[in-house]
């Protein structure tokens, strides 16, 4: 029979059948579990799930008994059974097996973080884009905690938020989108070694980028097809919009966070909007990192009507605009930033077997850090191998041949983004 249990409640011993979360909110690789440990309950409230379903016909605990009652064999397994008469002796049991832990990056051990700064700033987007439609104040104090929120998890590790981006999947574009790129753009601050002053008026300014779109008519905001000229005079005014609603909420920030805002489609061969800005000189070094962002997130993500570009393919296109549209320094600096194979990317090694990237290496970018999934064959590994493709020892001639599409992999990269449990 199933029974909602409040997380304070449970006890070793129960079958939790169901945690009521999506997998990327909650601890565990699958959603039901016989809890044997402590740890186990412990994941749950460090995600903040305060009730769950459990099955009581497959739990080991009774129910009908005080706890102080339940007999010992029932909350953990390791327990002994109780000793009871026998006719002979019975044989003596080979020992079980140790079970070797499964190997666990850095990224991995970050990620639980990541995920709950990440859900509190996708619901800040969400609310800055709902003041704005409805001319209500912006509240500056829940969007300066959540920035300082990402960097604090960049400065952590700063795969685990890249994955996370990559690895979920949203409906709505305009929400997740501005807050894409302020991860992108904090965790490029980062590796560039950015100040803490700058990576959060990089986090506000990013935030805050797209805030004049809430100004755009719908029509042609979601427009699926080629703009008009009229239509496109309309969306480009929204870096200049996004700059004015910082002026009218009378917000209190750095001028670089009015200057990303408004200036990040502006270009150094003078060929951006609003302003026609010209020279590597006339656009900050913070306003660049937005832009490169912006256009980097807006490639490769999935929308209704448009398929996004691989990373590499994104990537691509980015090194084109080099000594163009941006300068060359910086085009360079952000593709060391992100990566080839960002975290989460789906590769086919040249032995044919098939690995998810976990983290990426800024020195080599074509030999990530990568957990080897699944043989030629296509058959899923019961213990995946972590292997660090830059480390000659553990490659043995490993190498990346191609990227693969999830949809030919046959597996969700997300599975593999979780400390193995016990």
């Amino acid at each position: 029979m199933l029974k909602k249990i409040a997380i304070q409640d449970l006890r070793l011993g129960m079958f939790v059948a169901d945690v009521g979360r999506s997998w990327f909110n909650h601890p565990w690789r699958t959603k039901s579990k016989l809890l044997s440990h402590q740890e186990e309950i412990d994941q749950l409230v460090e995600y903040d799930i305060t009730e769950v379903t459990v099955d009581t016909e497959k739990s080991e605990y009774d129910f009908d008994a005080p706890a102080e009652a339940q007999p010992e064999s029932k909350v953990t397994p390791e327990a002994k059974p109780e000793s009871k008469p026998k006719p002979k002796p019975a044989p003596t049991a080979p020992p079980k097996p140790v079970r070797t832990p499964e190997p666990v990056s850095d990224v991995e051990l970050e990620l639980p973080k990541a995920t709950k700064a990440y859900g509190k700033a996708l619901d800040t987007s969400k609310a800055l884009v709902a003041a704005c439609r409805m001319n209500k104040k912006i509240e500056l104090h829940a969007v300066e905690e959540n920035v300082n929120e990402l960097v604090d998890s960049v400065s952590r590790n700063r795969d685990a938020l890249m994955a996370l981006m990559k690895l979920r999947r949203f409906d709505d574009y305009t929400y997740t989108h501005s807050l894409n790129v302020s991860v992108l753009a904090i965790s490029a601050g980062k590796s560039l070694g950015l100040d803490e002053t700058d990576l959060r008026n990089l986090g506000l300014g990013t935030m805050f980028h797209d805030l004049g779109k809430s100004r755009v008519p719908p029509h042609i905001l979601n427009k699926p097809g080629k703009l008009s000229d009229q239509e496109f005079s309309i969306m480009r005014s929204h870096s200049a919009l996004s700059g004015d609603i910082i002026h009218e909420q009378h917000l209190n920030v750095d001028d670089i966070v009015f200057k990303i805002a408004r200036h990040h489609h502006e270009r150094i061969d003078g060929s951006g909007y609003p302003d026609g800005l010209l020279g590597e000189d006339a656009i900050p070094y913070l306003v660049t990192i937005c832009g490169l962002s912006d256009v980097y997130d807006a490639l490769s993500s999935d929308r209704v009507y448009h398929k996004g570009l691989s990373p590499h393919e994104a990537l691509k296109f980015i090194y084109s605009l080099r000594g163009t549209h941006f300068q060359a320094e910086w085009v360079d600096r952000f593709v060391q930033c992100v990566g080839i194979y960002p975290p989460g990317t789906i590769v086919q090694l040249n032995s044919s077997q098939v690995a998810v990237v976990m983290e990426i290496n800024p020195v080599v970018l074509h030999a990530p850090l990568v957990k080897v999934i699944a043989d030629p064959a296509g058959v899923i590994y019961n213990r995946p191998q972590l292997i660090n493709l830059a480390d000659e020892t553990q490659a043995k001639g490993l190498q990346i041949k191609k990227v693969m599409p999830r949809d030919e992999a046959g597996f969700d990269p997300a599975f593999y983004f979780h400390p193995p449990q016990e």
